[in-house]
């Protein structure tokens, strides 16, 4: 059943003006005081919806995917997509806007696509009235569906992973850098071509190696039926071209490794705050101030000597489990991305010890900052040598005897899976950042750098698995700011 929002809606009061409603007959199924609101309530219904289904070879888009695309392609029309947008785009929207069946595989780029993207929702020119709409990046959301895209597939997605289905081949840490890299590039610039230039893909139409698995169809960037991603033209399925990113599974006589690192995992305080926790059929009470334990946090010096914390105090758009997941009555969480947004900018944090006592630094004095990126709330805490308990801090995290952080908050707005078996924070209230002392989850891992250190280390950051393009751009520039201090 497609949902759409409608904005000022006659149907809803002047307090909550934006109303979600059934696209075929009308219905209204609410009225929020904000678009946030009301995007939440149609993930819940997309969601609620998928709940219980079977895997699908192939997925009939709703209409307000169709209508998304419909819109992009007019735009497209109009010469505002920009340079970089592609042939593949320009075909993805028009089989979008005319409800053609698309695959399980399209539905996964989908909502990989909307993940990978959601930064551009706050680009100016994305929404109605601001300057430049539509921005490129608003072209593009709407002709992979828009926001009813990223809900349906998004959905869909989720259900397979409560069912317990591995969905798409998992490609590993290294793959998925070069995956974001190869994108960054046709973003850029356009589609390579299929020949041997600067600009080519060295694409033959015929795999040598098509004994071994590599050929275009097992590839992460074949659209099918016979076109690529990344590379213009015909595209044939047993071909193969220097771009390929093709699965371990699937490639012969290669024994896969690890596919991906593992999710950083983030787990209430302590073992027994669960008691504060109680999920039934009706819902879930929850403590007023929830605790999660995260990771990557590092103590480098400066060049002056003062001790600096810095790492992320929550990571966006990961799943973990809460109370061991649904089969032991708990529950899966996933926090938003941008959910720590607002508190960073707002609240007033400090850094604590296990979360009490005095801070050792705080956003009001302006020692410790926070700034809620892609990747997540990242922290920056300069602490103070000559006070006794950061002294004893710095000494924790150099010998190791404190290898973990957690961060204080309480959800300003969730919503919950039709069974309660899945809560996603889209927006959450900071209390405080605090290092700790208890025992830590395996990946929470703190790190002591100085700026030797980095200088020493900085191609081994890089390359550290599991982290982005971007996070890996950011290090280096960082690591370069740093030397030339």
């Amino acid at each position: 059943m497609p949902w759409e929002i409608v904005q000022e809606d006659a149907a809803c009061p002047v307090d909550r003006p934006f109303g979600v409603h059934k696209v075929d007959d009308g219905e209204l199924e609410g009225c929020h005081a904000t678009y946030a609101e009301a995007d939440d309530q149609m993930s819940a219904l997309y969601m609620a919806e998928s709940e219980g289904e079977e895997r699908q070879d192939s997925y009939t888009p709703p209409e307000g995917v169709r209508v998304a695309a419909r819109r992009a392609l007019d735009w497209i029309a109009e010469g505002l997509a920009g340079e970089g947008f592609t042939d593949v785009g320009r075909a993805r929207a028009a089989q979008l806007a005319r409800g053609d069946a698309v695959s399980r595989e399209t539905v996964g780029r989908m909502a990989n696509y909307f993940g990978r993207h959601a930064s551009d929702r706050e680009a100016e020119g994305f929404n109605r009235g601001e300057d430049g709409y539509p921005s490129p990046g608003r072209v593009a959301w709407d002709a992979w569906g828009g926001d009813a895209g990223r809900d349906w597939a998004s959905s869909i997605v989720a259900s397979e992973e409560r069912n317990g289905e591995e969905g798409e081949y998992p490609i590993t840490p290294r793959q998925q850098a070069h995956y974001e890299a190869v994108e960054s590039v046709v973003e850029l610039f356009g589609q390579f071509g299929q020949g041997i230039g600067e600009g080519g893909a060295h694409y033959v139409a015929e795999s040598p190696f098509a004994d071994e698995g590599m050929v275009c169809s097992s590839c992460v960037f074949y659209e099918g039926p016979r076109a690529c991603e990344v590379v213009s033209g015909d595209i044939d399925p047993e071909g193969i071209c220097k771009l390929w990113i093709i699965p371990e599974s699937l490639l012969v006589g290669v024994e896969p490794t690890v596919p991906v690192e593992e999710a950083p995992t983030m787990e209430v305080g302590g073992d027994d705050d669960m008691d504060e926790y109680e999920r039934t059929a009706d819902g879930v009470s929850t403590p007023d101030r929830e605790v999660r334990r995260v990771e990557r946090v590092e103590l480098r010096e400066s060049e002056d000597g003062l001790p600096v914390v810095e790492g992320y105090a929550t990571v966006y758009e990961y799943r973990y489990d809460i109370g061991g997941g649904p089969e032991a009555g708990g529950f899966t969480e996933v926090i938003s991305r941008g959910a720590a947004a607002k508190s960073a900018r707002e609240a007033s944090v400090p850094l604590l010890v296990n979360h009490d006592g005095i801070p050792l630094a705080h956003t009001r004095s302006g020692t410790l900052s926070l700034e809620s990126d892609d990747i997540g709330l990242r922290i920056s805490a300069t602490l103070d040598p000559s006070n006794p308990t950061a002294q004893e801090v710095r000494s924790a995290l150099e010998r190791g005897d404190m290898t973990a952080m957690s961060f204080a908050f309480t959800p300003v707005r969730q919503s919950w899976s039709k069974d309660y078996s899945q809560r996603t924070i889209t927006e959450l209230k900071l209390y405080d950042v605090s290092l700790v002392t208890y025992p830590a989850n395996p990946s929470t891992v703190a790190k002591i750098r100085s700026d030797e250190d980095a200088e020493a280390t900085e191609t081994a950051d890089v390359k550290q698995p599991g982290r982005s393009v971007e996070h890996a751009r950011r290090q280096q520039a960082a690591d370069a700011a740093k030397k030339r201090r």
